[in-house]
């Protein structure tokens, strides 16, 4: 690498560390305003449960039929449907569906009753029992959980702090702390801004950000480590031996990066949106992490080992200056001693 190179890394840190700032900063703005954009089975919400005995569970036809009698008679009715559910019970099984806060509850009343009436005179399904109620569904987000996800990425943190510091360098470990946190804020700022639908499952998201974000450091300062201890390396000045480090870490956390990547994408468009809420901010923490270990962490630590570097050779220069002034002293004594002589 020379001088002339059209594009180095670690010189650019500013830019590296401005990006995180924007995109917490409306992260933040986000938050304050709109709030995350909660899933709709935890959102506030009016919903109707309509049961079914063990008869309509006998045929997939007959379970098919009536969640589709269902909606025809909500279709019917002209009221907006944000989502449902399907499950099967002991006794049977049941469906949900989920409407606007501020959906009257004449009109879901009425609503339901043309659900039952209609299942109860289909000639296929009317040999069934059929049961159906009203609910008012107020957002819960599960506190707890994300006190005890804080708690537990703060442990994860130090302890990778600690980790990297030890096997790699003190200023790689200051980095990979510095990445982490970041990763972490700009994982909760990037589901803000693109509104995805979040559950109490956004706790589970933040900690994976956090291991995500340690193992892509381990992956560029392990490879970084690697060619810094070696000969071609030894004799270079430690802002171009960084920066060609730099360089070289940048392939291993790519193909890490686009590997993660194609395999959370994949499991969110074939899966459910019970594994989506996990997947699509286990998406962002992936972009932030991978962007991270690229070009923030290395710029970091490349900008903590040139300064400590300088202070090392300022402190040095100082104390060769110091011995100067020494043996001038006694040069001067040892002459005042041979003049009194």
């Amino acid at each position: 690498m020379t001088k002339t190179d059209p594009f180095r890394i670690t010189n650019k840190l500013p830019v590296w560390l401005a990006v995180p700032a924007v995109l917490i900063i409306a992260g933040l703005v986000l938050f304050f305003v709109l709030g995350f954009q909660p899933a709709a089975s935890i959102a506030d919400s009016r919903s109707l449960v309509v049961s079914h005995d063990q008869y309509v569970n006998a045929d997939e036809e007959l379970k098919d039929a009536f969640v589709d009698i269902c909606l025809a008679q909500i279709e019917e009715a002209d009221v907006e449907l944000i989502d449902y559910d399907v499950a099967d019970t002991a006794t049977g099984g049941y469906a949900e569906f989920r409407f606007a806060p501020e959906t009257e509850n004449g009109t879901l009343s009425s609503l339901l009753s043309g659900i039952l009436t209609a299942l109860e005179s289909d000639a296929e399904l009317g040999n069934g029992n059929y049961a159906g109620s009203q609910h008012d569904n107020v957002a819960q987000y599960a506190y707890d959980y994300i006190w005890r996800a804080a708690v537990s990425a703060g442990v994860a943190l130090a302890l990778a702090f600690v980790y990297v510091m030890i096997r790699y360098r003190v200023s790689m470990g200051i980095a990979a702390l510095a990445a982490g946190v970041l990763d972490v804020a700009m994982t909760l700022a990037l589901v803000l801004i693109l509104r995805i639908p979040v559950t109490t499952v956004l706790s589970a998201a933040a900690i994976f950000a956090v291991f995500f974000s340690v193992l892509v450091s381990c992956v560029a300062f392990g490879r970084m480590r690697s060619l810094l201890k070696s000969e071609e390396y030894a004799d270079k000045p430690a802002g171009e031996a960084m920066e060609d480090a730099a360089r070289a870490a940048v392939r291993p956390v790519l193909i890490l990066g686009i590997a993660a990547i194609v395999f959370f994408a994949l499991l969110s468009v074939f899966c459910g949106a019970a594994i989506r809420a996990f997947t699509l901010p286990a998406l962002c923490a992936v972009a932030a992490s991978t962007f991270s270990g690229t070009l923030l962490s290395p710029s970091l630590a490349a900008a903590l080992r040139v300064c400590w570097e300088k202070i090392v050779v300022k402190g040095a220069e100082k104390a060769r200056l110091a011995r100067q002034k020494e043996e001038a002293a006694r040069q001067e004594k040892r002459a005042a001693g041979a003049k009194k002589d």
